[in-house]
């Protein structure tokens, strides 16, 4: 095995689509949180070889480098697919014996446990391979799984839901980047099946389980913060000294174990190149019904993980033009958005020098605007309304600021409804989720997922000097 900060000689690895170069490549700036590393002249030239494909090379120096670079989301592995599928995919599921059933015909000789959690009509089939377990009524998604954990013999358990389409193929190429030793878990995209309909087409284009086509390693303040249990492969002696997944939690316990594991220093990856599908809900009752569930999931793993719940992580600047945006005459609105870019800006060049390239500090502004404004139907709407109710000014800058958030989520989807009702769906998804919220907190009765992080309180960005390559 590697050495713990060593990746393996022979890996393969792709630029991140946000990597910017200076200085004859002896300068990058890139990953999130956003850092810069300064590089040798062999370092550079490393870097060069791998970006035109050339694997990893055996020298101790260029595998460390590599690691720094990986564990910084400045690169990417590209992993073959694993033949030997050392394995258990464990399947929890209430009364959805057909899709237990399809799930099973599509993996044939992979050792599978069906937890059957309570379904109305027990499972009483048969299969080769297939282990059948039982709980009398039903326990939950986390309590399932657990479940089957203790079945498993494998060195890795695969957790896959049984509306998932999924292959053997799937399989083997998430086990790829088990050949990383530091990987424990790997997730793949979890797009929507296409359908007929409506909810089928927003559901293409704004699963919450679909988290987008760029790779990343996971974790709080990554650009893929956390990846869902719908289909997660992890090596099962991490899981089982980590505990597992929570059974008090009936919602967001997959996001528990995720942050869990990434605060105990553990790589998570998500590779969007392996793409499964899953089954939409059926109708528009059960649609609002998984967001505001999702939504009420927030206070809870707020008590355990704190600031990684935070609605919005806006830079202080940011938040103070946004809210005298909402205030001041309508001529004053463009000053206010240059005076705030312009701020930001000399905190960018202050924090990583005059080469930061200015698509740093446009990021930083979009991507603080849109999850701020966002928040305004999620976790603050009542706060929206009551300013709403109190101001016509605040009430239709609130509302165009809100349609443009939506019209631009809808611009970056693939736009398989109308902009019409894509725009207005979205909105209804966010203030769905902000419902939820709100029942966690009244529940829990505690206000911490409603509570953003300021300005650079729980934020990290580092330069980062490579000597030696």
């Amino acid at each position: 095995m590697a050495e713990p900060d060593l990746v393996p000689s022979g890996l393969t690895l792709v630029a991140d689509g946000n990597l910017h170069r200076r200085e004859q490549g002896r300068l990058l700036f890139g990953g999130a949180p956003v850092r810069s590393v300064r590089l040798s002249d062999e370092g550079a030239v490393a870097v060069d070889r791998w970006i035109g494909g050339a694997p990893v090379g055996d020298g101790e120096a260029e595998r460390r480098l590599a690691r720094r670079l990986l564990a910084g989301g400045l690169v990417h592995p590209q992993v073959d697919p694993v033949i030997d599928v050392d394995v258990t995919v464990v399947i929890p599921v209430l009364d959805d014996e057909s899709g237990v059933r399809r799930l099973i015909e599509r993996l044939p000789g992979v050792s599978i446990v069906v937890v059957d959690d309570g379904s109305t009509v027990p499972f009483r089939f048969e299969a080769p391979d297939v282990t059948i377990v039982r709980h009398d009524s039903a326990r939950g998604p986390a309590a399932a799984r657990m479940t089957g954990l203790d079945r498993v013999t494998t060195a890795n358990v695969l957790f896959v839901d049984a509306d998932i389409d999924l292959t053997v193929e799937d399989i083997a190429s998430l086990l790829g980047h088990f050949v990383d030793p530091e990987v424990v878990a790997v997730a793949p995209r979890v797009a929507s099946e296409p359908g007929s309909g409506l909810l089928a087409a927003y559901e293409e284009d704004f699963s919450p389980l679909d988290l987008g086509p760029v790779p990343s390693p996971v974790g709080p303040g990554r650009v893929v913060a956390f990846v869902p249990s719908a289909t997660l492969l992890l090596r099962a002696e991490v899981i089982r000294a980590e505990g597992g997944f929570d059974s008090t939690l009936r919602y967001g316990e997959d996001v528990d174990l995720i942050w869990r594991l990434a605060g105990d220093g553990r790589v998570i990856r998500y590779d969007p190149d392996v793409v499964v599908r899953h089954r939409p809900r059926s109708d528009w009752h059960a649609w609002v019904r998984q967001r505001v569930a999702y939504g009420s999931s927030a206070a809870p793993l707020a008590a355990r993980h704190g600031d990684a719940v935070a609605p919005a992580r806006p830079p202080t600047p940011v938040l103070l033009g946004l809210g005298a945006a909402a205030i001041v005459p309508v001529r004053t609105v463009p000053g206010v958005v240059s005076a705030t870019i312009a701020v930001v800006k000399r905190r960018v060049v202050a924090a990583f020098g005059d080469e930061a390239p200015p698509e740093i500090t446009r990021g930083a502004v979009e991507h603080a605007a849109r999850t701020t404004i966002i928040a305004l139907v999620r976790a603050w709407w009542p706060f929206t309304l009551l300013a709403a109710c109190a101001s016509r000014r605040v009430r239709c800058r609130v509302g165009v600021v809100l349609m443009g958030v939506s019209a631009a989520e809808y611009a970056r989807s693939g736009r398989h409804i109308d902009p019409v009702r894509g725009v207005a769906l979205r909105l209804v998804d966010h203030l769905a989720y902000g419902v939820g919220v709100w029942k966690g907190v009244v529940r829990h009765r505690s206000m911490k997922a409603l509570v953003p992080v300021v300005g650079n309180r729980g934020r990290s960005s580092s330069t980062a000097t490579v000597s030696g390559l």
